[in-house]
């Protein structure tokens, strides 16, 4: 996620579609795999990187509260209840900080905010791992 997060900053994609759910209109925006080489749409075009993450943000948000039900249910120590419990938490701040930062055409301090995220979600997430080995 943070990967496609950079991809989206670096070529601004947060400016083009500032609708949520639908891009503009659409779940899936035109303008997606019109660069040649195709290979290029993932890194210089705005449609198809602001979709991937997008994708990758649903992706995570139907992952992650699974992720921590299975926890939940399951004989883990405390300190892996809590990993689970800060992933989850972690990553609903981080969806709450994208969405206001898109439909409010990317100002600093949220989209700073919305970078600063991903590293708590990717820390929260290294922590589930660890206290789960």
């Amino acid at each position: 996620m943070s990967l496609s997060g950079g991809f989206v900053a670096g070529i601004r994609a947060g400016l083009a579609y500032n609708t949520f759910p639908l891009m503009n209109g659409h779940i899936v925006p035109p303008g997606m795999f019109v660069l040649e080489p195709w290979h290029l749409n993932f890194f210089s075009n705005m449609a198809t990187v602001q979709f991937d993450h997008r994708l990758i943000a649903w992706l995570l948000a139907v992952l992650v509260p699974w992720f921590w039900v299975r926890v939940r249910r399951a004989p883990v120590s405390p300190r892996a209840r809590l990993a689970a419990d800060l992933l989850l938490g972690t990553l609903v701040l981080q969806i709450a900080l994208g969405i206001s930062t898109l439909l409010l055409a990317v100002p600093v301090s949220l989209a700073a905010g919305h970078q600063a995220g991903a590293l708590l979600v990717f820390t929260a997430a290294l922590l589930a791992a660890h206290s789960l080995r």
